[in-house]
Formats: structure tokens, C-alpha cells, sequence
């Protein structure tokens, strides 16, 4: 399926017994999948009818008749189910199916690639669908009600949902485009990390979004969401290879990888802190939320217990108790998002209504030291980050190589300040005040890239997977592929990133774009993840040490970070000297005793000209001791070159007296020690040639 040089894997007779095998298998597969989805659509039907009016009055929408609402529920039933059956193939395919060229695994690739296929295709048509359809029921709009076409559009615009399904069917397109099409597993691991990204819009302006510690509840969100996709989607997917293709033991194989028990403790950590803020206080049998979350727990045991018994070789029962389990995961799942959780209903002040927690006391400066609250979003990047990366140098050291010190300290504090920034008092104050927001801006912008870069994690992680072992040797040959694919070379390209490096603050700030994401805590995700990214993607070009596409020579590194040192200047002025601070409507409406609007916009002015300046000057300092090293190395090259030359004009000086001796020169007693001289030069001259 996914070959790493981008051929198709050839058909012989071993394969074509396969294909037949599995078109055998086939009708049984389709009854399957048809089961589960029915199920599922069967579910969310009856709990709608069950909930009826009352769950669209209860939280102040309007009921849009019972053809729409029974129409939302099947679609984002099946939205649901197919989400999760295209990620999770797409992640069947990157682990196993693309890892070796065996005859043998010809044929499952084809059914895997077939499977992506038609499950992206029925995501993507029904996320299209969708955007029409949950505008009208989040609108209270009947199909019967639509006017004409401006009616449609308020609909599509009201609310996010239009949007958000609209991002989901990106997504889901793309994932079939390249199944249709593509070949590379650069490919595929691209469109599976943009799939997985777009799951998380019709989740974070759900449920999630809603009530006190809602900041909290949307970060687990958003790591549990893909990581359930990727992972319940690659057991379903196995369990269905199994069944066209029993020889393989891909699920046995998937059960016995700790990847796979890893994504499930990350799904049973997050649900528990998703079901405490949805109970908001009441126990789980003292709501429809409750027993809907019980009943997906009990879904989720069903499937580790087919993946136990899968893991001992016990495949029969093991097939279905995954299938059983996710299916009553899958259809509690959809179902959750048709009844109003509990959280709906707690008391909530209208600070907690924008941030999800309170921010009573001025932020002085021992409150910013002690007032922590942590961001979960961020500080499990900066775990996985960190523990990745000892991991790998463990692996290093273990081989009896080493890896400088240095590194692992400057990627180490760099995550270790990005904790610090987003989850102090500084981070906590960052949504209510916009010169602590833009603090906490420039140091994810500026600070921390520069020193994650120069913690080189690429080239760790090429040198980790660069040992012996089939396994690591292909993870090697994958990441360089994914380094040189064209379109990370584009993505990578130094006009590119400089002009996004630059405009990004301008964009942000000087348009609505803030004043409409600083309203929701996933719009405060969202900037502080793109800012870390785009700078990490600026330094890496000036300052980093891994080997990237596009690298620039030194006197380009140091024009690019002059060229940025202006935009920068020009921007913390433009926010000191504006008539209109950025976002006031925002600021107002939080209405805090505490803040002052212009002061903190001209605090945030300081905080991009000074976090700006003094960033890029510390890189600029980086780079021409680097420079400094580099001359002194080509110096001492060339010294060692006119040094071998000068000693090789005297070995030929020497060979010439040898001559003249041998010729019949007359000698003396000065004559004799200097041949003896000239003898022992060219002895060892032609010692230094042999060595």
C-alpha cells in the first residue's frame, strides 16, 4: 500500500491468492461494517426521540422539527463512526502494512487501500452534507422553513458548526484524494496528521465548550480526540484485515504493540478528567450523561479484553468483542452530543463563561508566581516532547555513541519554559489581559523555539533510528523521506516561513482574527500552538542544527534575521501609539475591576519590541560565534594544508640532493650532514604519505 519509494507493490500468484482469499471474505466484511453503522444510526435515532424538544428548550435553542433533528443525528452518527474508521486505516497502514516488501503483505495492503477509500469517501460526503444540516438544527431552522438562499446563508453563518464541518470535510477529502492517488507514505502520514487535527472542530465548540474548568475539559478534548481515532480506528481496521486476510495476524501483531496500550491509558486518563466536568458534581447514574459515559467505559473494557485475548493468540473472540465493544463506544459517542451534559446547567459568572475559571485578583507580580494553573494542552506536548527525546538519547548511548549535553539541556529548558509560561500565574492571567497574552506570545514565539531548535530532536532522531534493526533502520529511511518530500521542502521554504514568521503578528492583531479567538479557550490554544510552530520553522532555518531541505548559508541566516528585526520594532510601536486598543470589546465585556485596557495594550507593545529585539539579537550572537567556529575550523584546515605543502616542497627538495649525490656531486663534512638531513625528511615525508 504505502511504499516508502513510492512504487506500487507488485502482483504475483501468491498475491493474487490472497486477493481472491479476501474477495471470498469480502460479502462478510460488508455485513459487518453495515451492522456496526446501523447500530450506531439505530442508537442516535432513539435517543433523540427520547429527548425529543426538551433537549433543544433546555439550553435556550430552538427545536428545528423532528426531520432535521433525526437527520443531524444519523449524520454525525455516521460522521463519527467513519472519522474514526479512516484515521484509524490510515494509521494501520503507516504501522504495519507499509513495513516490509514481503509477497505476503501485497494483498492486505490492496483491501487496506480499498477500505481507506470507501471509509473517506462516506466521511467526507456525510462532513459535507453535514454543513448544511447541523446549521440548520444548531439554528432551530426546519428543512421547511428555508426561504431562499439568504435564510441558508444566515443559517451557515450563525454558528460555528457550518464551519467546523466544513473544515472536517477538508480534511476528510483530502484523505481521499490521496488514498485515490498517492503512493508515498509522506503522503499518508500527512493526511493523517491533518485528519486528526480536524476532528477536533465540531468537538471544541460542543459540550466541552461550556461551564466552569471548561479550559480544562477542552484540553483533554483535544488529546483524547485524535489519539481515540487513531487508536480504537487501527483495532477496528485490524480486526477487519483479520477477517479478509486470517494468515496475517496483523491483530495479534497490533495487540503486542505497547503503541497501541499507550493510546488507551491516554483515552481512560482524559475521559476521566472529560466525565468530571460534564458531571459537573452529579453522579453518573443521576443523568443521561452519566449512563451514556458508563456505557462507553463498558465499550472500552470490551475492547481491551478482545485485544488481551488477541494478544494471546485467541482470534475468534477477539474479533468480536473489538468489533461489539467499539460499536457500543462509537454509538454512545454520537449519542453524547444529542443530550445537554450537566455541565450546561452549573452556575457559571461570566468571567467563567469566556475562560472557564475566575481571576478575582490583580495580577501582581507574587500572584503571577504562585496563581498556577496548569495547561494540559501543553504541558503533555512538552512530556511526550521530553520523554521522547530521552528516549532516544538512551537509545544513543546504549549503542556506546554519545550526544552532546548541551543539546538535551536546551531542548529540556525550552519545553520546561513553555510549561512554566502557559501554565504560571502569566498564563492564567494571559486570556483576561492582553500585555500578559502578548508575554506569553513572544516567549512561545521567540524564547522557546530558539531553544528547542538547538536541542536538534531531527537529528536525535535519525541518529537513534540509525542502528541495527529492520524496524529502526525503516523508521530511519521514513523520516528522511518525510525531510525531502516536496512538499515539507515547500512548507520549509525560507521565503515562505519568513514571510508567515513576519506577517503572522500583523494578521493576528491588526484584523478581527483576535478579537474573534480570544473570546474561546480553543482560540487561545489554537494561537499559542501556531505561534510555537511558526517560530520553531523560523529558527530552525537560522539558528538550528538539524539538516533541513532549504538551508541557508551563513551570511543568509544572518540577513534573515535582520530582515525581521524591523517588523518586530515597527509593531510594538504600532501597539503603543493605536487610539483603539485591540480586542476592547473582549476586554469589556469580561468586566474586571482590575484591568486597565490601555495600559495593558501599551505593556504589550513593550513586550514585542523587547521580546522581539532581544531574542533575535541573542540568535544573532548564536550565529556569529558559530560563524567564529566555522572560520577558526577552515583556518586551521588550511594551516594543516600549507603546512602538508611546505613539507611535501621539502621531501622534493630532498629527493632532488639524493639525486645530485647519486650523480656524482662532490661532498664534504657539511655535504654529508646535509644528506643525512635530507634523508631522514624524506623518510618521514614518505611515512606521512603512507599514513
Amino acid at each position: 500500500m504505502l511504499r516508502s519509494d513510492g512504487r506500487a507493490q507488485e502482483q504475483t500468484p501468491l498475491n493474487r491468492t490472497g486477493a481472491d482469499e479476501a474477495a471470498a471474505r469480502l460479502p462478510t466484511l460488508i455485513v459487518v461494517v453495515v451492522a456496526m453503522a446501523a447500530v450506531s444510526l439505530a442508537v442516535a435515532v432513539r435517543t433523540g426521540a427520547y429527548l425529543g424538544p426538551e433537549a433543544y428548550t433546555s439550553i435556550a435553542r430552538e427545536f428545528p422539527g423532528s426531520a432535521v433533528a433525526t437527520a443531524a443525528a444519523v449524520l454525525r452518527s455516521v460522521a463519527e463512526m467513519f472519522s474514526v474508521l479512516s484515521l484509524g486505516t490510515l494509521t494501520l497502514g503507516l504501522m504495519f502494512i507499509s513495513r516490509t516488501r514481503s509477497l505476503g503483505w501485497s494483498s492486505a495492503s490492496h483491501s487496506v487501500r480499498g477500505m481507506l477509500r470507501i471509509f473517506s469517501a462516506v466521511w467526507s460526503t456525510t462532513a459535507l452534507i453535514l454543513i448544511v444540516v447541523d446549521a440548520l438544527n444548531t439554528n432551530g431552522t426546519s428543512f421547511s422553513a428555508l426561504g431562499g438562499p439568504s435564510q441558508l446563508w444566515f443559517a451557515l453563518t450563525a454558528t460555528f458548526y457550518a464551519r467546523a464541518w466544513l473544515i472536517v470535510f477538508g480534511a476528510a477529502f483530502l484523505v481521499f484524494v490521496v488514498s485515490m492517488f498517492a503512493e508515498s507514505w509522506a503522503a499518508h502520514a500527512f493526511a493523517l496528521g491533518v485528519g486528526s487535527v480536524s476532528v477536533l472542530a465540531p468537538v471544541v465548540i460542543s459540550q466541552v465548550l461550556v461551564g466552569p474548568n471548561h479550559d480544562l475539559a477542552e484540553d483533554a478534548a483535544m488529546i483524547q480526540t485524535p489519539v481515540i481515532a487513531v487508536t480504537l480506528g487501527a483495532a477496528v481496521t485490524a480486526v477487519f484485515v483479520e477477517l479478509l486476510h486470517p494468515r496475517i495476524g496483523l491483530l495479534r501483531r497490533l495487540a503486542r504493540s505497547w503503541m497501541l496500550w499507550l493510546g488507551i491509558l491516554v483515552i481512560v486518563d482524559f475521559d476521566i478528567v472529560i466525565t468530571w466536568f460534564k458531571l459537573a458534581g452529579q453522579t453518573l447514574s443521576g443523568s443521561i450523561t452519566g449512563w451514556q459515559m458508563l456505557i462507553r467505559w463498558v465499550g472500552l473494557a470490551v475492547i481491551v479484553i478482545g485485544l488481551l485475548r488477541a494478544r494471546s493468540g485467541r482470534s475468534p473472540w477477539a474479533i468480536g468483542a473489538v468489533l461489539v465493544g467499539f460499536t457500543g463506544w462509537s454509538a454512545m459517542t454520537a449519542a453524547m452530543t444529542l443530550a445537554p451534559s450537566p455541565n450546561y446547567f452549573a452556575q457559571t459568572r461570566t468571567i467563567e463563561v469566556f475562560l472557564g475559571y475566575a481571576v478575582d485578583a490583580a495580577p501582581e507580580f507574587l500572584t503571577l508566581l504562585s496563581a498556577w494553573r496548569i495547561d494540559l494542552l501543553m504541558t503533555t506536548i512538552a512530556a511526550v516532547a521530553m520523554i521522547a527525546y530521552g528516549v532516544g538519547r538512551q537509545t544513543i548511548r546504549r549503542r556506546g555513541e554519545t550526544w552532546p549535553l548541551l543539546h538535551t539541556v536546551s531542548w529540556m529548558a525550552g519545553w520546561v519554559t513553555a510549561i512554566a509560561v502557559t501554565s504560571s500565574g502569566v498564563g492564567k492571567y494571559s486570556t483576561a489581559d492582553f500585555g500578559l497574552h502578548m508575554v506569553v506570545h513572544m516567549v512561545l514565539n521567540m524564547i522557546v523555539p530558539i531553544l528547542l531548535v538547538l536541542g536538534g530532536p531531527l537529528s536525535l532522531l535519525q541518529q537513534a533510528t540509525a542502528g541495527s534493526g529492520r524496524v529502526a533502520l525503516q523508521i530511519h529511511a521514513r523520516i528522511e523521506a518525510l525531510i525531502m518530500w516536496r512538499w515539507t521542502k515547500f512548507l520549509l521554504h525560507p521565503l515562505l516561513v519568513f514571510v508567515v514568521y513576519v506577517s503572522s503578528l500583523y494578521i493576528l492583531y491588526l484584523t478581527p482574527v483576535f478579537g474573534s479567538l480570544v473570546q474561546y479557550h480553543f482560540g487561545h490554544q489554537l494561537m499559542n500552538v501556531s505561534v510555537l510552530i511558526i517560530g520553531c520553522a523560523f529558527f530552525s532555518l537560522v539558528v538550528g542544527i538539524d539538516r533541513l531541505p532549504a538551508e541557508l548559508p551563513q551570511l543568509g541566516r544572518l540577513g534573515f534575521l535582520l530582515a525581521a528585526m524591523p517588523f518586530h520594532a515597527f509593531f510594538g510601536i504600532v501597539l503603543t501609539t493605536a487610539q483603539i486598543p485591540v480586542a476592547q470589546n473582549f476586554y469589556r465585556s469580561i468586566d474586571l475591576d482590575w484591568l486597565d485596557i490601555s495600559g495593558a495594550q501599551a505593556v504589550a507593545g513593550v513586550a514585542v519590541w523587547a521580546g522581539g529585539q532581544l531574542p533575535l539579537l541573542a540568535a544573532v550572537i548564536i550565529l556569529a560565534v558559530r560563524w567564529t567556529r566555522q572560520d577558526g575550523r577552515a583556518d586551521s584546515r588550511a594551516d594543516d594544508v600549507r603546512r602538508l605543502h611546505g613539507e611535501r616542497d621539502a621531501y622534493g627538495d630532498a629527493l632532488a640532493r639524493l639525486a645530485r649525490r647519486g650523480a656524482g656531486a662532490p661532498t664534504g663534512r657539511r655535504g654529508s650532514a646535509s644528506d643525512a638531513t635530507a634523508s631522514q625528511q624524506a623518510g618521514a615525508l614518505q611515512d606521512h604519505d603512507a599514513l
